[in-house]
């Protein structure tokens, strides 16, 4: 993202945090909160555990094929308005609980117009960071810990299908890398969970039908075993 298309998100959510009856603004991203300043309404960490949950819900709720358009979560004294503005990126805005909601929707939703379009002129990569260092951490303590046999064993199914197609180790190792990221920004890691990353990883064969075939079935049979080990 470039430096000026950065400052014009912080602007418009700074306008946004300045409603009346509005605590604070962020945008959720898969890698935490966009926020301008102390405006979040909520503190630097606890603001990024929010994104990381909201960025969860919306691709869960893609993934059942229900798009999730709004929701309002209600809590304590406050209450939270959760928008989706494109694939990648989702407003949330902090209420007061006793904030009539209507009159602050039509407000949120002024800029959160001018929001979509600022990211829609920049293209669906506005707001594409590099993996952030709590991500790759997370990976490497799932790569090592109780899961790290049938994640292992899933990597080499997929590679040893990928590099059939065409592409070399280094590639299929970034890509079961991304589909890691994926899983683990919609579920929680679990061996019950792991059909989801197959499935992801599947989606890569889909040109070749049958590597893409011979991946799943074998996929299907290490998740089968994880699962009876862990029951």
């Amino acid at each position: 993202m470039s430096e000026g298309t950065r400052e014009q998100l912080l602007d418009l959510l700074e306008e946004l945090g300045a409603i009346q009856g509005v605590r604070g603004a962020l945008i959720a991203t898969a890698d935490g909160a966009m926020a301008a300043g102390a405006r979040s309404g909520l503190p630097a960490v606890v603001a990024n555990d929010v994104a990381k949950t909201v960025r969860r819900m919306t691709v869960a709720s893609e993934t059942v094929g229900v798009p999730l358009r709004e929701l309002l979560i209600n809590f304590g004294p406050a209450r939270m308005i959760v928008i989706p503005l494109t694939e990648d990126a989702t407003v949330v805005a902090l209420l007061e609980r006793d904030t009539a909601v209507s009159p602050v929707r039509s407000l949120i939703a002024v800029q959160v117009d001018a929001l979509r379009e600022l990211l829609s002129a920049h293209g669906d990569g506005a707001l594409e960071a590099p993996m952030s260092q709590e991500t790759e951490d997370e990976i490497s303590r799932i790569l090592s810990g109780d899961l790290a046999g049938v994640l292992n064993r899933l990597s080499d199914q997929f590679s040893t299908h990928y590099v059939r197609t065409g592409h070399d180790a280094v590639r299929a190792d970034s890509v079961v890398r991304e589909q890691l990221r994926e899983w683990l920004l919609c579920c929680n890691p679990s061996a019950y969970t792991l059909p989801l990353l197959a499935d992801g990883l599947g989606q890569l064969l889909d040109e070749y039908p049958a590597e893409r075939g011979a991946f799943m079935e074998a996929a299907h049979d290490t998740i089968r075993a994880a699962q009876g080990d862990g029951g």
